[in-house]
């Protein structure tokens, strides 16, 4: 019988993770991040205009070393992107930025480090990993 691949449990944990994660907006950046490679800072400064959607690419502004490239991103990100922006995003955003706080007193304000932190640790939590980072 065949041994099973190395990486196998970090699927089954890609896909706990991404099952844990509770709104289009949530799945929206983890996908960022899994399928395009994207950095926090980057998926945290995307802005409206940089999401290439015919093209399934996004614009990096500002990526590591200050350095400017699009992006190739699965239609599954898109997807979620969709999902998010027509039944999350509330509409009186005050900002062009893709990833805003949803609740609170922030609502609509563009989503910090932090917060999206605290998505990630949750998520990981309520999927029973000990270990998931933005890496």
């Amino acid at each position: 019988m065949a041994e099973p691949a190395a990486d196998a449990p970090q699927h089954v944990d890609v896909d706990a993770l991404l099952a844990a994660l509770r709104t289009h907006r949530d799945r929206a950046m983890a996908e960022a991040m899994l399928l395009g490679g994207l950095r926090r800072c980057e998926v945290l400064g995307l802005r409206l205009s940089d999401l290439q959607v015919p093209a399934r690419r996004v614009f990096i502004a500002e990526g590591k070393g200050g350095h400017q490239r699009q992006i190739p991103v699965s239609g599954r990100f898109f997807a979620s992107v969709a999902a998010y922006l027509d039944n999350e995003r509330p509409s009186d955003a005050g900002t062009d930025r893709v990833f805003v706080v949803l609740k609170g007193p922030h609502r609509g304000l563009p989503l910090s480090p932090a917060g999206l932190d605290q998505i990630l640790d949750s998520a990981r939590g309520r999927a029973g990993l000990a270990q998931a980072t933005c890496h």
